[in-house]
């Protein structure tokens, strides 16, 4: 592959971690950084990796298939209702948490300049839909892209001004352990970093694409931006304990001067931005995907519109829309773990993939990473029920225990149904 070839792949699937990394992604790992340390590195590590494992699968069904992820569903699938099910759930939690990431790019702006809030957010919601209207799928990725390149590059200046023991930061990346306290931020790590939609976006940008220039692109990109949220987390160590991503800023202001707290900011702009086009971008892709029309450029554009005027209206009024945030939890919470038993089952069909379905390494590791997603999944679901019944969650060690034994039930029916698959193949 010519040089560049090389770069246009990478800047193509930096959209991946564009994704990923959305304002939910600083302030978890700024939350695991200023209160853990460098313990939970290896959270960031396997999330990665696990990552890297679901969007190669992914974006592989849809290059040998030549179809969109939701349409080779569709095909594959005996009924429509639970492929259905899954698309729609996905484009919801993408509407449902839009404001966040609207206001999540809004904060990063307020820490570089004073102005009126509400007219930031009219500013951002119009650059989103201009770059939405008129860009096409490449254009968008690879301006995302850039993007993402600058923001990880302003972490890593900021990292590199911590002082850190490299001992404890190898033992923290390639030793697991979870403090006391620590169980749901080494969730929301992973959860942060293994996000529905992007399995569609991946698809999506993947189409026509080969094999090798896939893998060669999504490994770097998705390195890539694991590096940035580990280099998120080195910068919050030096914070202390604190509540939220813009207390690290005022942190570091202290400690490094403004020039950090500026560039602080430019990467929580540009973490909302990039998270406020990927998020209806999916939802357009998806549904474009799922609702078969004769001008499928039209529902692509009615779908990405209404999620992106959903988190504007929201973000301008200054509310979360609550019971369809706690719904869609709920719904990502189930739709996650489905989707990577999917997957799975979809990456051993020698029918569908013919010599390209998974080796026994790759299942293993993809076997693994649906255990992790099933702990997280469920316990979304979790945590939404428990919200509407306001009930206080008093048992940690028993609520993980619970989860796992549930988790092992879906992990033995997925192992039966790839035995079966790949036998009758």
């Amino acid at each position: 592959m010519k040089f560049g070839k090389r770069i246009a792949s990478i800047l193509l699937w930096a959209v991946i971690s564009a994704a990923f990394i959305g304002p939910g992604t600083l302030a978890t790992a700024s939350a695991a950084g200023s209160q853990f340390g460098l313990s939970l590195i290896w959270a960031l590590v396997f999330s990665t990796i696990a990552c890297l494992v679901l969007q190669e699968m992914s974006a592989r069904i849809a290059i040998v298939t030549g179809q969109s992820l939701g349409s080779a569903m569709l095909e594959s699938s005996k009924g429509r209702f639970g492929v259905w099910f899954v698309g729609f759930s996905v484009v919801l939690g993408c509407a449902a948490y839009q404001a966040g990431n609207i206001l999540g790019a809004v904060s990063g702006l307020a820490l570089i300049f004073d102005g009126n809030l509400k007219v930031m957010i009219i500013l951002i919601g119009a650059f989103c839909m201009v770059l939405l209207w008129y860009g096409n799928i490449k254009f968008v990725t690879i301006t995302l892209g850039l993007v993402v390149a600058i923001m990880g590059f302003v972490f890593l200046i900021l990292a590199f001004q911590i002082s850190v023991d490299s001992t404890q930061l190898l033992h923290g990346a390639i030793i697991p352990s979870i403090p006391d306290g620590a169980t749901w931020i080494v969730l929301g790590l992973v959860g942060t970093t293994i996000v529905p939609y992007n399995l569609f976006l991946g698809a999506g940008v993947a189409y026509g694409q080969k094999l090798p220039d896939m893998r060669f692109g999504l490994t770097v990109s998705v390195m890539f931006g694991g590096l940035i949220s580990i280099a998120i987390l080195l910068v919050a160590t030096n914070a202390g304990k604190v509540g939220n991503f813009n207390e690290v800023a005022l942190v570091l202001h202290d400690h490094f001067g403004q020039w950090a707290y500026i560039l602080m900011g430019i990467g929580l702009l540009a973490a909302g931005i990039t998270s406020s086009i990927t998020s209806p971008l999916a939802a357009g892709i998806i549904g474009s995907s799922l609702i078969k029309s004769s001008s499928e450029k039209r529902v692509f554009r009615m779908f990405w519109l209404v999620t992106l005027v959903f988190g504007l209206f929201f973000g301008f009024l200054d509310l979360k829309p609550i019971p369809v945030i706690i719904a869609a939890q709920a719904l990502n919470g189930l739709v996650l773990p489905l989707m990577v038993v999917v997957l799975i089952i979809m990456t051993n069909n020698r029918k569908l993939l013919s010599n390209n379905i998974n080796g026994i390494v790759l299942n293993v590791i993809a076997f693994l990473v649906l255990d992790i997603v099933l702990l997280i999944g469920l316990n979304n679901c979790k945590k939404a029920l428990f919200t509407v019944l306001d009930i206080q969650d008093k048992s940690a060690v028993m609520t993980v225990l619970i989860l796992q034994l549930t988790a092992i039930l879906v992990l033995i029916y997925t192992f039966v149904k790839v035995k079966k698959v790949r036998s009758s193949n």
